[in-house]
């Protein structure tokens, strides 16, 4: 990455506006890091910033000459500066739209690196990291909450942690955007119009692929709960941004829809159904949870 991506990048961490998801503890002026760690002291540095979470969990975010030869990297630290959790330098794109990518490669000396890629890939759908580097304020958000996803994820995969976090969504979509970076933009209008659709159709909110209720088995806290599923991969959307349609969403209890995106391809709603449909031949029932 060069430098003046770096400095554009520090310029932005070191103003974040009030308000967000993420405070500014602590931060490291550009310079030569000095009492930092000991991989990072004495490189050339456009910034460290100390962000915190809502959770209070807090990561580095250091901008650096990291091999010393001119490449700047985005390196993301814990908040106890132990080593580093990431280190990310391949900038690509065209023109003004410049992105950030990184690639989960564990190398742990016990035969389980293979769980590890298959753990990170089923959290963050995609070993392959692609991160928009912002060019506003008002993108900042988004970019500081990838790089704690990808902290979060690589962190657990590694360590093969049981709990689990919550599987992505997808990836943003939407349109390339001008000036350093693109987002994929979800967009939550959609979200509620597919469910208002599915309340006109059905009169209640189940799921498409085993017909779970939540207000059926939760009560009143279950109502008007459900999550919508993204039938379009991202992977297979056209890089300019494609129009989604209330009928590329899918109503889907929490644990179907953590199936559907269990393997890679995705499961289709039919596929998830025969297997359902399979396991209640078997069986005679559904698992305990009804789902």
């Amino acid at each position: 990455m060069e430098q003046s991506i770096a400095k554009n990048i520090s310029t932005l961490l070191s103003v974040i506006e009030s308000g967000n998801r993420y405070r500014l503890e602590h931060s490291y002026a550009s310079g030569d890091l000095t009492d930092f760690h000991q991989w990072a002291d004495g490189k050339s540095c456009e910034g460290a910033f100390l962000f915190i979470d809502q959770q209070s969990v807090g990561i580095w975010i250091v901008l650096i000459d990291w091999k010393e030869n001119g490449n700047f990297y985005v390196v993301i630290f814990p908040k106890s500066r132990a080593g580093p959790i990431a280190e990310i330098h391949k900038a690509h794109g065209e023109g003004d739209e410049v992105v950030l990518s990184w690639q989960y490669s564990p190398t742990k000396r016990d035969s389980r690196n293979w769980e590890r890629k298959q753990y990170f890939i089923e959290v963050f759908l995609s070993d392959v990291i692609t991160i928009s580097i912002p060019s506003r304020p008002d993108e900042v958000d988004d970019f500081i909450s990838e790089l704690f996803t990808l902290a979060n994820s690589r962190q657990k995969a590694d360590s093969l942690d049981p709990d689990r976090p919550s599987t992505r969504d997808g990836f943003p979509e939407g349109k390339m955007k001008q000036k350093l970076h693109f987002v994929r933009e979800r967009n939550a209008e959609l979200v509620r119009q597919a469910k208002l659709l599915a309340l006109k159709t059905y009169g209640r909110l189940i799921c498409e692929c085993c017909g779970m209720d939540f207000q059926s088995v939760y009560g009143k806290i279950g109502a008007d709960f459900i999550e919508a599923h993204h039938t379009k991969p991202v992977s297979t959307l056209h890089r300019d941004g494609e129009n989604t349609q209330v009928e590329d969403l899918a109503m889907v209890c929490s644990n179907c829809h953590r199936m559907l995106h269990r393997r890679r391809p995705w499961l289709e709603r039919h596929e998830l159904k025969q297997l359902l449909d399979a396991n209640h031949s078997l069986h005679g029932r559904y698992p305990e949870l009804k789902c």
